[in-house]
């Protein structure tokens, strides 16, 4: 009941808005392509929705046809069987993210995420604005001339709100808070980030800076360096997710270390109609340092041994110096979708001179399964793996799972090494005979986890079976291990999921 009452004020700090419910309409459309795109998009079925600000479409929820989200920027999760279209904002893409048509941005960007799937053209159109007028019948468009081609990009920028990008808190940072210019150049084809970051917890000032490169027939560069806060753990849920959920219940799901890392890496994308692929290669060299955990503030268990004062495990403090090669790939059709990805390091030199290879995976398929009178019922599986070749690798190094994201049923993080495999199904059932206002669709979640870690290799697989009810913003799950009959039941926020 602690994580509901969070989630109660979660959702009372969080501005939403109704679905947008007028007409939509082009007035004297041109002959420039976000004309016809937008003409030709409200000529055919479609759903309008708005937010102030920034637009939600969430994680488990489905639109059987095309999304167009009006004045205002987009956060897209969702299952989308068409086309989104964002008028006078730009497009966020968010992990678990599948877009059967195009992504579109008119008068903004898209921003992807290399476990987001869309399958069509990613299109944006950042000097294009749309005025819209309210008339009788509705709201209709009226096409606005871009400003001058010189003024679009400049050279020094400050993304966010005035250079200041997304803060996150965690158990060990406290509030973290980065702040920096954008600095592009040769027209816009290498883009370079400096930040300070403020990190409450810690006192401390980090430097970095990242760089990015286009260069020809898709090779890119990417390269950064910096002293930061480091986790292997980032794949469970997101930045946002942990971090409300360390403010809010004191549920951290990650272990840190400090460093000092630089890293660089070359890499070159094939697109295909169906698909994409990347290969990449680099190297990289860090000196990691151990960081205790607990001080910050969290609303519940800000005391607790197995929540905000949980210690982070020790590392081998020194320098430790790899290769690194990579490869990422997705293929879609229709609505099957499979993403997978995997990531080597040979590490050339340790703190306690080991000589070991790891490889990470991980990998996502969904595809429907059955149409009934509910709604298209779906299974999404997906895997996480870690594995390790030669000496034991060094505590930096581990993967964890234990609490919610893994297996609930066992505590945060309880299980680690440097072996990990973790596998996860889940099948879905929208109701979507029933229709519930301002939230939706109700889906009912069926999920299995399966994992194991070891330190040199495998110990035993642990299961959790469980359910999920999503509503709009709002979700409740349960849990149970078959073995012992533990169980956790829990409430919460469905954009956190």
């Amino acid at each position: 009941m602690k994580a509901f009452a969070v989630a109660m004020l979660a959702v009372g700090a969080v501005a939403t808005g109704a679905a947008a419910q007028d007409s939509l309409s082009i007035r004297a459309p041109g002959p420039t392509i976000p004309e016809q795109i937008v003409e030709q998009t409200l000529a055919h079925r479609h759903v309008v929705r708005h937010e102030q600000y920034n637009t939600r479409l969430f994680r488990d929820s489905v639109f059987d046809t095309t999304v167009v989200v009006l004045n205002s920027d987009a956060t897209v999760a969702s299952t989308v069987h068409g086309d989104v279209v964002v008028i006078n904002g730009d497009l966020f893409l968010q992990p678990g993210a599948k877009i059967d048509g195009r992504a579109i941005a008119i008068g903004g960007g898209v921003y992807d995420s290399q476990q987001a799937k869309v399958g069509g053209e990613k299109l944006s159109y950042r000097d294009v604005h749309f005025d819209t007028v309210r008339t009788a019948g509705g709201v209709e468009l009226v096409y606005r001339l871009p400003p001058p081609p010189e003024d679009t990009i400049p050279t020094v920028a400050l993304p966010g709100l005035f250079g200041l990008r997304m803060p996150l808190y965690d158990r060990v940072d406290g509030l973290s808070v980065p702040w920096g210019p954008r600095l592009n150049l040769a027209d816009a084809r290498v883009t370079i980030d400096p930040t300070v970051t403020y990190r409450s917890n810690l006192g401390a000032y980090d430097l970095a800076a990242t760089a990015h490169a286009n260069l020809h027939n898709g090779w890119s560069a990417t390269a950064l360096a910096g002293r930061t806060t480091l986790s292997n753990d980032r794949w469970i849920q997101t930045d946002l997710a942990n971090s409300v959920s360390t403010f809010g219940v004191g549920s951290d799901y990650r272990n840190y270390w400090r460093s000092a890392r630089y890293e660089g890496k070359v890499a070159h994308d094939w697109t295909f109609i169906e698909g994409d692929l990347q290969l990449s290669a680099g190297g990289r060299t860090e000196d990691d340092w151990s960081v205790r955990g607990g001080g910050p503030w969290s609303v519940f268990n800000q005391k607790d041994s197995l929540h905000m004062q949980r210690p982070n495990p020790g590392v081998e403090r020194g320098e430790l110096s790899s290769a690194l090669f990579g490869a990422r790939g997705s293929w879609q059709r229709e609505h099957v979708a499979f993403d997978v990805g995997v990531d080597a390091e040979v590490v050339l030199d340790a703190p306690s001179n080991e000589h070991f290879t790891q490889t990470t995976i991980f990998a996502r398929a969904a595809f429907p399964t059955f149409v009934t009178k509910l709604g298209t019922q779906s299974f999404v599986f997906h895997t996480h793996m870690v594995l390790t070749a030669g000496d034991t690798a060094p505590p930096q190094r581990f993967a964890y799972l234990g609490g919610g994201g893994t297996l609930p049923t066992f505590d945060i993080l309880s299980r680690g090494g440097d072996q990990l495999v973790f596998l996860e199904g889940l099948y879905n059932f929208p109701i979507q005979t029933i229709h519930v206002p301002f939230l939706g669709t109700p889906i009912i979640t069926l999920r299995e986890m399966l994992g194991s870690t070891g330190i040199g290799s495998l110990g035993r697989f642990d299961s959790n079976i469980g359910a999920r009810l999503t509503l709009g913003f709002f979700s409740g799950e349960v849990f149970v291990n078959p073995v012992n009959g533990d169980h956790v039941f829990s409430l919460g926020l469905s954009l956190l999921r």
